[in-house]
């Protein structure tokens, strides 16, 4: 047996954020986890890439809208922290891929499916 030792160089950390049915406002918990535990991970001249989705309940295109502005609340929230730490060397990438089958983290057959269907998920990549 072999001890396990993380390793020094990180490739880049996952995170989501689930929303609330029909909300493109993240609720105050989330808030704070994204301005104190997210950005804080934001190595410096890093890139920050977010993906709004949504569950199969309304039309595409109501939907695609949603899973922008839920992408945008997060990088809103995000890039408020950064520039109240004085940063400003982050590229932000911001996606609302709506209900697409191809795309969604889930399926959307079961309650529980569509719930976390209504996501963001933010990808931060090192500058490399």
């Amino acid at each position: 047996m072999v001890l396990w030792t993380p390793s020094i160089n990180e490739e880049g950390l996952r995170f989501s954020v689930i929303f609330e049915f029909d909300d493109a406002k993240s609720i105050a918990i989330y808030q704070k986890y994204l301005s104190e535990i997210v950005a804080a991970k934001i190595p410096q001249n890093g890139k920050v890439i977010i993906h709004g989705y949504t569950d199969i309940i309304g039309s595409e295109d109501y939907n695609r809208n949603l899973s922008l502005k839920r992408a945008r609340d997060v990088k809103e929230i995000i890039e408020s922290a950064l520039l109240n730490s004085g940063r400003k060397d982050v590229a932000f990438e911001v996606h609302g891929f709506g209900e697409n089958q191809n795309l969604s983290p889930f399926e959307n057959k079961l309650p529980e499916e569509r719930f976390y269907n209504r996501t963001v998920i933010i990808d931060i990549v090192p500058d490399k």
